[in-house]
């Protein structure tokens, strides 16, 4: 009899991989990148793939296309348990929706075009993240195989989430009460660190984006005449930003913003930073003699996931170089984004924020500060270390190695209305955005064996949750 390992590679193999594949061929790109998606209806052919198939392989699944007019579609697969006496349930969620094309893949390969090379998948969604679909299925299907005892296993898959997943909240205020008592969520959408571990996120930031606008007068004047009289609103908006922050070392000044690092994920950082190594830091970029702002790996991973870092994003008012005249323009307009640590009071921050950037404004200059972007961090809590421990004693089993914990830099909102609907809830973010897997960019890839080995740990906590051991 084959184990679960094998189990799970034959059917990835087989049937999981091609569909994949099929699924790559839909150029679904997400809402802010095909605004006529209603009719073009590629996320409805997701959605309809993806039925379709699970029908095929779990025929004991009930799976429904969640639509309403004018909000994209959501796909709900429900797996009843094993044992009725069972209660409890676990939650999968992921999303179907992809980036856009990107120019600059490689000869034979593109977003559309599937293709395995060197035990990887290239195509746009490939990794982000059309495979936490076909992962859930082939840990279900196996799970079956072996007759192995599971909860109820529930997945659901969004298809506006590269959007910013504005209509995820009003699709799971309807659907709460199908979703039972949750034990844990697996958020599959996540990235790794290498493809030698399990990775597990503990925490994500958070986020205040917005636009801060300044002006002086209603028109531009020329520079020779009107420099040194008239405020120049570039240089007012460069003064209300390092209210925030100091522009040479980054470090931000608003006392709100900063948190304490629990002591536990102190040691997990430290842990992680000794398995990462350089490539904690040597994936960004850098040009030659170019130095990060942090002398230690460890000290890149704390900064990078509990710290506050401030960004400008975009700039609007100024000419192109090769169109800028003597002029001092009249109004500036930045995009700022500040990543916050979990934990904080974010209210508080926000406010602060707020007040820095809009009171006491030099000149009497004019300033609006428009934020419509706003996520509070997350960090685990309530049953996380019995979730976490149960996932390390899969990690243990597959990879003969301990999973990794670790925070991420980036911010994942849905969370935030998971875990206000079901705050009993535990939450796994786990996922294979690793080294070189290029999500949003030109030749995105899967690492076929780590999704194979990954899917063998989601499956084998899954059944070892309901108290059994395989």
């Amino acid at each position: 009899m084959m184990t679960l390992q094998q189990t799970i590679n034959n059917f990835w193999e087989k049937q999981a991989q091609p569909a994949l594949m099929e699924y790559i061929r839909i150029p679904a790109k997400s809402t802010a990148y095909d605004r006529q998606w209603e009719v073009h209806g590629f996320l409805d052919q997701c959605c309809e793939l993806g039925k379709n198939w699970i029908l095929q392989c779990v025929p004991q699944a009930s799976v429904e296309i969640i639509k309403e007019k004018g909000k994209t579609p959501c796909l709900l697969v429900d797996v009843p348990s094993t044992s009725p006496s069972c209660r409890e349930s676990v939650v999968f969620y992921g999303h179907l929706d992809k980036q856009p094309e990107a120019g600059g893949w490689s000869e034979g390969l593109g977003p559309w075009t599937p293709v395995e090379k060197n035990g990887k998948l290239y195509g746009r969604g490939a990794a982000d993240d059309g495979y936490s679909l076909f992962s859930m299925i082939t840990a279900v299907y196996a799970l079956k195989k072996q007759n192995l005892s599971h909860p109820r296993i529930i997945g659901i898959f969004e298809t506006q989430e590269e959007s910013g997943s504005n209509d995820l909240p009003y699709f799971l205020g309807k659907l709460k009460e199908r979703f039972g008592q949750p034990k844990f969520f697996i958020i599959l959408d996540n990235h790794c660190g290498d493809y030698d571990h399990v990775w597990l996120s503990t925490s994500v930031r958070g986020v205040i984006s917005g636009t801060l606008r300044i002006q002086s007068m209603h028109y531009g004047v020329h520079s020779g005449t009107y420099s040194g009289m008239v405020p120049d609103p570039f240089a007012i908006a460069q003064g209300l930003i390092n209210r925030l922050h100091d522009p040479m070392s980054g470090f931000v000044k608003i006392t709100s913003c900063y948190t304490q690092i629990p002591p536990r994920r102190l040691e997990q950082l430290k842990k992680a930073s000794d398995i990462l190594g350089d490539l904690a830091w040597n994936h960004a970029p850098l040009l030659s003699g170019v130095s990060t702002k942090c002398t230690t790996n460890h000290e890149i991973l704390i900064q990078e996931t509990w710290k506050p870092a401030l960004t400008i994003t975009g700039l609007d008012g100024l000419p192109r170089i090769e169109d800028a005249g003597n002029v001092i323009q009249s109004s500036v307009a930045l995009r700022v984004s500040m990543r916050l640590p979990p934990d904080i009071n974010f209210e508080a921050a926000e406010k602060d924020i707020a007040e820095a950037l809009t009171k006491n404004i030099p000149y009497g200059c004019q300033v609006t500060w428009q934020y419509p972007e706003n996520h509070p961090g997350w960090s685990a809590k309530g049953n996380s270390e019995e979730i976490e421990n149960l996932f390390n004693l899969a990690a243990k089993k597959v990879f003969n190695k301990e999973a990794v914990f670790l925070g991420q830099g980036g911010s994942i909102p849905i969370i935030n209305s998971f875990e206000a609907l079901f705050p009993e809830s535990g939450f796994i973010l786990t996922g294979v955005l690793g080294p070189q897997s290029n999500a949003h960019a030109p030749d995105e890839s899967l690492d076929i064996e780590y999704t194979k080995k990954l899917t063998a740990v989601i499956a084998d906590a899954i059944h070892c949750c309901v108290g059994e051991k395989s």
